[in-house]
């Protein structure tokens, strides 16, 4: 097993006006088989430069690896204005601490990563394998589309321990996303095939969702009133109310499962 250390230099993120960093290439897959200088000379954006790693992180190797699921890249630091952690990553482990910038875990096709603290709009963005895991807080369109693209998230499990905005799984085609706090507006919307679980509380879960499926435990404010009850069913001893839907989108397309406890 092999640890990769990188630790954002404290000057990197000091100032009033914080330039975000980019380390879409700082993933196992492409760091595995490097030596530390060799990864501290590998390119980051830092706003809209170029730079080595080794400028702006404190870098430190420990262990070996026979291949890429066998590197830990461990992010220490403010990383409140680093963006693309584990950006497409298909192998490997990365352990964030701390709160986390845009889409994290985005394109991402294999691997772990742990999110220790709230990440921002994005996470999981357009996600095809691997796991994710946010301790906090997801800010809006976790495992959604980007602008402009028509699928979101399509494999892999996506797991936030607090609340989640608006917008979640929106455009999503396949996977699992389990939401431990509440959701705000719109969870699912556009859905067409995956599953949801939301623990807590949602607003308007299932809006235009025309396959897939969403568990909520808690109350469903504002319920979208073009879906039909069909009875109830029993999930892990509980009974859940289960509707059918979305048919505003018609009655031939609507094939989304909402449950509500």
């Amino acid at each position: 097993m092999q640890t990769i250390k990188l630790k954002l230099k404290s000057e990197v993120t000091s100032g009033v006006a914080k330039i975000p960093v980019e380390v879409d290439s700082l993933t196992p897959d492409k760091l595995f088989g490097k030596t530390e200088a060799e990864i501290k000379a590998v390119t980051v954006w830092w706003g809209n430069k170029e730079e080595n790693t080794g400028d702006l992180f404190d870098v430190s190797v420990d262990g070996t690896a026979g291949s890429a699921d066998e590197v830990k890249i461990v992010l220490d630091g403010d990383l409140s204005r680093v963006k693309r952690i584990g950006d497409g990553m298909t192998a490997g482990e990365i352990e964030a601490n701390g709160d986390v910038d845009m889409h994290c875990g985005a394109m991402m096709n294999g691997g772990k990563i742990t999110v220790k603290g709230n990440a921002d709009c994005w996470a999981g963005r357009e996600m095809h394998g691997g796991d994710l895991v946010i301790d906090g807080d997801a800010a809006a369109n976790l495992c959604a589309m980007y602008r402009g693209e028509t699928t979101g998230m399509t494999g892999g499990k996506v797991t936030v321990g607090g609340n989640a905005d608006e917008c979640v799984g929106q455009y999503m085609g396949g996977g699992e996303i389990v939401i431990k706090g509440n959701a705000r507006m719109l969870a699912g919307l556009n859905m067409h095939g995956g599953k949801i679980v939301i623990e807590g509380d949602a607003v308007m879960p299932g809006a235009d969702m025309t396959s897939g499926e969403i568990t909520v435990k808690g109350t469903v404010r504002d319920m979208m009133p073009s879906f039909k009850l069909e009875g109830t069913e029993s999930i892990d001893g509980a009974e859940y109310k289960k509707y059918s839907g979305d048919l505003a989108m018609t009655a031939k397309k609507a094939k989304g499962t909402l449950y509500v406890k």
